[in-house]
């Protein structure tokens, strides 16, 4: 599965000169003589809410406390006690969070962590139907690709909701849609998906009470990021996504702050 997201975030490099410079479709470029550089042309975004004590957590979820230890005024340093559960916030469910046996956030590996972006908007449905709770389906997704290109292998796919601009309110709590369990399974073997990502609580509709879009990736050996902001920046594909998790040893979730290297495509 790493080697063909890493072989998708590739699709259209061209090496130039002594091999010392590579350009990815959409405007992507690495430069290798001086180490390395990554190069954005639409610029970068950094997509996770500020953490406080206000975040919204999934009920039941340790509440979160923030604690000043020492300050500058008085110790000459600022040190806080943080305490909260590892899903709380933009954070990263790996296979463990679900899976028996399934890898845990400090088994992962880079490769795991970086994805071309597809984002599915359905703000617009949520806005002609009564029920928000709906859950994609295969035939969804295959309409959606109709009208907005193919999912890239290897690819985060997102479902934006809107609801980021809800966070930390109790109407984030309202129903909300998310990916169906076959729809997942089907982006798996067809797209081979890295992840599902959302702005919501989980990539799961609150109708479905046994979580299937969030089990499936899980048990797919794919991660699964809730809790998405800034989702404004990312066009619906051309976009790569990157983030990192403190390597919580045997840890089912982390917080993360995912960043966002947009490319120039539309923009």
């Amino acid at each position: 599965m790493a080697g063909k997201r890493m072989a998708a975030l590739a699709v259209g490099m061209a090496a130039l000169g002594a091999g010392s410079v590579v350009v990815a479709q959409g405007g992507f470029r690495v430069d290798t003589d001086a180490g390395a550089s990554l190069r954005c042309p639409g610029g970068m975004a950094r997509l996770s809410h500020v953490f406080d004590e206000n975040a919204s957590i999934f009920p039941g979820d340790p509440e979160t406390e923030i604690e000043i230890i020492t300050t500058i005024q008085n110790d000459g340093y600022l040190v806080e006690r943080v305490t909260t559960g590892s899903h709380t916030g933009t954070h990263l469910d790996a296979p463990g969070h679900f899976i028996e046996g399934g890898r845990t956030v400090d088994e992962l590996l880079a490769t795991d962590l970086v994805w071309p972006t597809y984002v599915i908007d359905v703000r617009d449905r949520m806005a002609r139907v009564d029920d928000d709770a709906f859950q994609l389906t295969v035939h969804d997704i295959k309409r959606y690709e109709r009208k907005n290109g193919r999912i890239p292998d290897g690819a985060m796919v997102i479902i934006r909701t809107g609801f980021e601009d809800l966070f930390g309110t109790d109407a984030y709590f309202d129903p909300a849609p998310g990916f169906s369990g076959d729809a997942v399974q089907w982006m798996v073997d067809q797209r081979d998906i890295g992840g599902v990502g959302s702005d919501t609580l989980g990539p799961d509709a609150t109708s479905d009470e046994d979580f299937a879009a969030t089990y499936t990736i899980l048990d797919n050996d794919r991660v699964a990021l809730p809790d998405l902001a800034g989702l404004d920046a990312l066009q619906t594909k051309g976009d790569i996504l990157m983030t990192g998790a403190v390597k919580l040893r045997d840890g089912s979730a982390y917080q993360v702050d995912p960043l966002a290297c947009l490319g120039s495509a539309g923009r």
